[in-house]
């Protein structure tokens, strides 16, 4: 598949009439699939169905904790199509804005509710050289196994903001303290609305951080989460992400930022730099 291709393949979402429009007051915060719908609103008091949109009856915190547990547990009947992360995080506009409700990871893609992560590239740079630390992930991990990463990525969960996401992923995933995070520099976010199973829809907001190291630092993974690192020249990773399926979907989209803004990747190493940029 060409590269093209993977990043339109992130984009895939249209609305039609599969899905409803979720509703929380006068805010859509989400897409839900007809078949997952009906599972809800059969069996999930507080919440109805008016002129193709999902509405909640009360948005107490009380009454929404209910209403998302019920949701939780609904799906959760249905095992073949939701098995609960066990992680919370947020429902809300911005990240910076105001948490409407919590929610299970799994569950903000059922809902179609934005999701908001933390991808960080380590890099050392000699001269003109690029040099990018890239892991392999575990083979056990239930999303992506044995697949190639970005240095640091994860989901920022509830009650945390972007820096403070990073800062754990970060130390977790590569052993980096908060000290070695001190020239770390946030470079832009990256969106997509993903399609990624017959019945959910990531829409995600990627908050992109890049850290130059020297020679003497070395990732360590902390969680497990990491089989091994790599360090490999950006012409590798790219070759990777043109002729295999080997990187992580999304992380594809973040090595390419990464190289578009570092002057490394034009029309001669990609065919299609042009429109993969309008993507």
């Amino acid at each position: 598949m060409s590269l093209l291709r993977k990043f339109q393949d992130l984009n895939n979402f249209i609305y039609n009439e599969n899905y409803y429009k979720l509703i929380f007051g006068k805010i859509q915060i989400g897409y839900v699939h007809r078949k997952i719908a009906k599972y809800i609103l059969l069996n999930v008091k507080g919440i109805y169905l008016l002129d193709q949109k999902i509405y909640f009856e009360n948005t107490s915190q009380t009454e929404l904790k209910k209403i998302i547990l019920k949701i939780t547990e609904t799906l959760s009947e249905k095992k073949k199509l939701f098995i609960p992360a066990g992680e919370l995080f947020s429902c809300r506009n911005t990240i910076e804005g105001k948490e409407l409700f919590k929610l299970d990871r799994k569950l903000v893609e059922f809902l179609g509710i934005r999701g908001y992560g933390v991808h960080l590239i380590i890099y050392i740079k000699r001269k003109n050289s690029y040099k990018l630390w890239v892991p392999k992930r575990n083979k056990k991990k239930l999303v992506s196994p044995s697949k190639f990463d970005n240095s640091v990525a994860g989901g920022v969960r509830a009650g945390e903001g972007v820096f403070c996401a990073l800062e754990r992923e970060a130390y977790e995933e590569a052993g980096l303290k908060k000290e070695q995070l001190n020239n770390v520099k946030l470079v832009g976010t990256l969106n997509y609305n993903w399609k990624n199973s017959p019945y959910t829809l990531r829409r995600d907001t990627l908050y992109l951080f890049d850290l130059e190291v020297d020679d003497k630092f070395k990732p360590q993974c902390l969680d497990g989460e990491v089989e091994k690192f790599e360090l490999m020249e950006w012409k590798k990773v790219l070759k990777l992400m043109q002729n295999t399926d080997s990187i992580k979907n999304n992380c594809n989209l973040v090595f390419f930022n990464f190289m578009v803004r570092h002057s490394l990747i034009n029309k001669k190493l990609e065919k299609n730099y042009e429109e993969i940029l309008r993507v």
